[in-house]
């Protein structure tokens, strides 16, 4: 016959501030449904650079609330490829209110040790809770000099079929 092994309280209260820790402290996880949509910007999904190519193939989002702030978060997860590991991967990603205008941005740096890539972008503010927040937007992309731009804009107007050059 098996034995029940007993827990203390102690032991009890660590276990739930080990879970507690997995989404972060004061920190709730929102449901999907009420997650804004996010998508890869279509003129900076692909990072044209000297010598290699990066695309962003996928972005997921997960949503959480602050408690103590009421600031609604989210953090993208980015997946894609490069024809190229160990250079460096400027990200952003960007909230933008009902009206298109950015209410917060972030960026960093990454260096896939492979061609294939996945991850977690830093938590980015996209409203407060109880405001008009459910109506905005992310959009994630590579940050890309003026002339990465405009390729990748004269690369989608052929894409999409426009004849006219819109990277001005």
């Amino acid at each position: 016959m098996k034995r029940a092994v007993p827990f203390s309280a102690s032991s009890i209260a660590a276990l739930g501030f080990l879970l507690a820790g997995c989404v972060g402290v004061g920190v709730d996880q929102v449901v999907e449904g009420e997650c804004p949509p996010v998508a890869p910007l279509a003129t900076a999904d692909r990072l044209p650079a000297n010598g290699f190519e990066a695309r962003i193939t996928a972005a997921q989002l997960s949503c959480y609330v602050d408690r103590g702030s009421g600031d609604l978060l989210a953090e993208v997860t980015l997946t894609g490829t490069t024809d190229k590991s160990g250079v460096d991967l400027p990200f952003f990603v960007a909230a933008l209110d009902d009206k298109g205008v950015i209410i917060s941005r972030t960026q960093m740096k990454v260096t896939p040790s492979a061609t294939q890539f996945s991850y977690a972008l830093p938590k980015i503010s996209y409203g407060r809770k109880g405001s008009d927040s459910l109506k905005a937007r992310l959009v994630v992309g590579f940050v890309l000099s003026d002339a990465q731009l405009a390729a990748n804009r004269r690369a989608y107007s052929r894409a999409i079929g426009l004849s006219r050059d819109v990277s001005r």
